[in-house]
């Protein structure tokens, strides 16, 4: 498998609501989304900084030798998989979540209990993780201050949140609407909107190779040759490398889904436009970088 560029890792490395949160709700314009959360609580990242052991990982490798999960991962470079149940002797698309940089790669399911988590956990790309064993993070925890446990009891309802939504639109949305919302969801993480000719374009880098694609949005691969097929033919749709470029508009019709499903008196509502929580979410960078 060709290795992606610098620039795919460079872009995924962006550090967009990953500053101290302005309370426990999380980052102000960074809403709930799918099979992608926003990045972990800075007090949450200096645990792994001060406890965690690096770990590097090529594409196609278990983060675990074996299914049972043993440890916090929080992934610093690269893309991982959270794949539901496992990916052997099973017929049919899987389905996945993605974790990108300060995201919590695998280990939160299941660190007081340590039931079977039902999944298994890969890299996609190579990539850099921090461990930290289920043991010891207890003991630090047991040691922790009220504001390191209120980080990590928030942190756990925005991944159980994530989650929720991206099972909500795998049982209830059609396909082509399942990988916009994937497009929306790394559109507010990792697009970058300028003007074109026909209003607003969002740049990102791709959210993995075609199977990855696939298997989070859960279809068939010659079903999501068709969509691509569908988009560039009405969206102005271009690929260069490992980014892609579209019309912002191409978001519109699943981010009003999206709002609708929260509800019009939503706490921390979505703007009615994709466009302005977009160019939110580029401003939040901005003022982070300077």
């Amino acid at each position: 498998m060709r290795r992606f560029s610098q620039e795919w890792f460079d872009a995924l490395s962006r550090c967009r609501f990953a500053a101290q949160w302005p309370d426990w709700s999380g980052p102000r314009a960074a809403p709930v989304m799918p099979w992608i959360t926003a990045p972990i609580h800075p007090y949450l990242r200096q645990a792994f900084d001060h406890m965690g052991e690096v770990l590097e990982l090529n594409p196609g490798d278990w983060l675990y030798p074996h299914v049972q999960v043993r440890s916090y991962m929080l992934v610093e470079a690269g893309l991982t998989g959270r794949i539901v149940a496992t990916a052997d002797g099973q017929s049919g698309a899987g389905a996945m979540a993605l974790s990108t940089p300060m995201r919590n790669a695998a280990g939160n399911l299941n660190w007081l209990t340590h039931r079977s988590a039902i999944g298994r956990y890969q890299a996609l790309s190579h990539v850099r993780l921090r461990e930290i064993p289920h043991s010891e993070a207890l003991a630090f925890l047991m040691q922790a201050d009220k504001d390191f446990y209120l980080a990590l009891y928030a942190q756990m309802e925005l991944i159980n949140l994530s989650d929720r939504f991206g099972f909500a639109i795998l049982a209830l949305l059609p396909a082509i609407d399942r990988f916009k919302a994937l497009l929306t969801a790394w559109s507010l993480f990792y697009g970058e909107v300028s003007e074109g000719p026909r209003g607003l374009r969002i740049r990102v880098p791709i959210p993995g190779r075609k199977n990855h694609i696939a298997q989070v949005i859960r279809t068939s691969s010659v079903t999501l040759d068709g969509i691509l097929r569908e988009l560039k033919t009405a969206e102005n749709w271009e690929r260069e490398g490992d980014f892609v470029t579209f019309n912002a508009s191409t978001l519109q019709s699943v981010h009003e889904w999206m709002r609708h499903a929260e509800g019009k008196d939503a706490y921390l509502a979505r703007p009615a436009r994709v466009e302005d929580m977009l160019l939110a979410a580029q401003a939040e960078a901005a003022e982070i970088i300077h």
